[in-house]
């Protein structure tokens, strides 16, 4: 490792293949060890799953802690802080409430010289309780905070009462390799069925109530259209909603799909109905897969999908959701010229190698700021 490489620990709850790790784990593996040298802190870690995706070429640290308030907590708290001593560490950055609140106080109280608070949300679940501890966080322990986007970015500022200066949007990036063999989209010919779906988890800020009830709508005028969405989580309320609306013959709920490219090349149409977003995963691989999109306008939504440009955005209405589905379905060369428009717009701003580089400017001036 070269002598001026900045040393950066990255401190998460745990691994696994949801959004924010799978994030990380890029970053981990297009990060240049010439100049940024990782460490990986994982406050729990040690499910099997969590270590099958374990990097083979960063130094992990598994601290076992499952309740911040205990006297094991305590314990790990001082192995923490030799690790951090022990490496030299120069960079500490922490994604989620519990991590952030274990190891923020610990690396500021152990002279780390810069210390990074991670938003990728809008912060919708949070109470007034969360708010406050926010504050409290960034004043007293974070140099800055990386939000995922604009919207992120502002959602910290108002919730959080944090000087502008000090929100950094870094956006995330996509496995753009994952998605290299997928076909251009094409129009079908008149008549033919067609496939309308979603990549989300099965929850009401996801919302896959949404998309069902405009799928009702839809099929009302196109009946030759099917519905799926790809994701996990409980059944049971969508299938109730699935069959109460008599759907069982067109919505299909696949469960959990281990190859989303595979999937989303099956599409005509791929749809994020959320309530709530950061910067979406799904609608980043819904562009990369080069399919026409549409997307309620929530979060940074509108900051990848830009409406009639490359996509269409729509209310958080199932109403508004149908119609712009349909205007995607009866226009085959509006919706072949917004999805290579989509696909195009990612490879130079959202790759792993771009978003990595972005991350070491910023963690090596932050670094250089504070010798």
């Amino acid at each position: 490792m070269p002598n001026d490489a900045v040393r950066v620990c990255f401190v998460i709850d745990r691994l696994s293949r949801a959004g924010t790790e799978m994030q990380l784990l890029l970053l981990l593996r297009h990060l240049d060890r010439r100049q940024v040298h990782p460490y990986l802190c994982l406050l729990d870690g040690g499910s099997e799953a969590s270590r099958e995706l374990e990097p083979d070429d960063v130094p992990v640290l598994r601290l076992g802690v499952r309740r911040l308030i205990s006297l094991h907590a305590a314990r790990q708290a001082w192995r923490f802080r030799r690790f951090l001593k022990e490496n030299r560490i120069d960079v500490v950055q922490a994604y989620f409430t519990d991590s952030t609140r274990f190891a923020a106080p610990i690396a500021k109280a152990t002279g780390v010289r810069a210390v990074f608070g991670s938003r990728r949300n809008i912060g919708h679940w949070t109470t007034r309780r969360d708010r406050l501890l926010g504050r409290f966080y960034n004043w007293l322990f974070f140099d800055k905070v990386i939000a995922n986007c604009d919207a992120v970015r502002q959602s910290v500022i108002d919730q959080e009462s944090v000087d502008a200066d000090d929100v950094v949007v870094i956006r995330n990036g996509l496995d753009l390799a994952r998605f290299a063999r997928i076909h251009p989209w094409a129009s079908k010919p008149a008549g033919s069925p067609r496939k309308v779906g979603m990549v989300g988890n099965l929850r009401e800020v996801k919302g896959p109530d949404l998309f069902i009830e405009a799928a009702k709508i839809v099929l009302a005028q196109q009946p030759n259209t099917w519905f799926e969405i790809a994701g996990g989580g409980n059944r049971e309320p969508y299938q109730q909603l699935i069959d109460r609306l008599g759907l069982q013959n067109h919505v299909r709920l696949l469960g959990p799909v281990s190859d989303i490219p595979a999937f989303l090349e099956t599409l005509d149409l791929a749809v994020l109905p959320s309530r709530a977003e950061g910067l979406s995963n799904a609608l980043l691989e819904y562009m990369a897969a080069g399919r026409p999109i549409v997307a309620t306008d929530v979060g940074g939504n509108a900051e990848l999908v830009q409406h009639l440009s490359n996509g269409l955005i729509a209310e958080c209405d199932p109403s508004a959701i149908a119609s712009a589905i349909q205007r995607i379905l009866v226009n085959p060369q509006q919706a072949a010229e917004w999805a290579a428009s989509g696909r195009e717009s990612l490879v130079s701003s959202s790759n792993g190698d771009a978003v990595a580089a972005l991350h070491t400017s910023f963690y090596r001036q932050a670094v250089g700021s504070h010798s």
